[in-house]
């Protein structure tokens, strides 16, 4: 049997909650799931988002840290919608050290944000996604500094490691609910948030992009795309699985 690629990666039908949906690949995600045909629900710390949401996107301030609060968005969701089939665990938080006794708690601020709230959505949707019985797809965004490591960065890398390790725990505890779970772990990726310093640092750039195949940094549509494979039918085979979105930084390694 032939599938059409159109029905492969369609989500027509299909109800998503997207988290860090304010801005940069959040909001590249949920606008990407709405334009193949998905009702979202953006999830964002701000008021609203930095940009007006497309068609088919709903925003709701949440902090995902608080787990009353987000179990409440996914109860809301399938009252509202009688389904919840996808999340994206996006939402994620840097915490710069500036003084050596800010280093546990800048890492214990990274481990709340990261990983805990992040495990904690996806107890929270996929409870939901059982409930509704048609199975569903947890996609979480984690980062090739969760599996090269960055100096200065503990906390930072420590949470997205231990969140990838995490997404294949959920696979297996999930899979008899036929709920996948799978991670996108992005490379260099350009927002508007930090256009300016991947262009303006040009000794950095150069630096970056000589650990790159691709010779470029990536754009938020490159991971959105990913995160429709992995959420459609198209990518229903897959489950505790990572997609490095980096342009072979991964393949590569890091320098010193």
């Amino acid at each position: 049997m032939v599938n059409a690629p159109q029905d492969l990666f369609s989500l027509k039908g299909r109800v998503a909650i997207v988290t860090g949906a304010s801005r940069g690949i959040g909001a590249s995600i949920g606008d990407t799931f709405a334009a193949a045909g998905a009702q979202v629900i953006g999830v964002g710390r701000s008021d609203k988002p930095d940009s007006e949401p497309a068609d088919g996107v709903s925003y709701i301030t949440c902090d995902i840290t608080d787990t009353d609060a987000f179990a409440t968005v996914c109860g809301q969701t399938l009252k509202d919608h009688r389904r919840l089939d996808i999340l994206v665990n996006n939402a994620g938080i840097f915490i710069p050290i500036k003084e050596p006794e800010d280093r546990l708690d800048a890492f214990d601020g990274m481990i709340e944000a990261n990983l805990r709230a992040a495990y904690a959505c996806g107890l929270a949707a996929s409870d939901k996604m059982v409930e509704a019985g048609n199975g569903g797809s947890i996609v979480n965004i984690t980062s090739i500094g969760g599996v090269r490591g960055f100096s200065g960065m503990p906390g930072y890398a420590a949470s997205k490691g231990g969140l990838e390790h995490l997404t294949r725990s959920m696979a297996m505890d999930l899979g008899p609910h036929n709920i996948r779970v799978n991670n996108i772990a992005p490379g260099y990726i350009i927002t508007d948030m930090n256009k300016h310093t991947l262009t303006s640092d040009t000794v950095g750039r150069e630096r970056r992009l000589k650990r790159l195949i691709i010779k470029r940094h990536g754009h938020t549509w490159e991971v959105a795309a990913a995160a429709v494979f992995l959420a459609s039918d198209g990518g229903a085979y897959l489950t505790g699985d990572t997609l490095h979105v980096d342009g072979g930084w991964f393949m590569q390694g890091m320098d010193g």
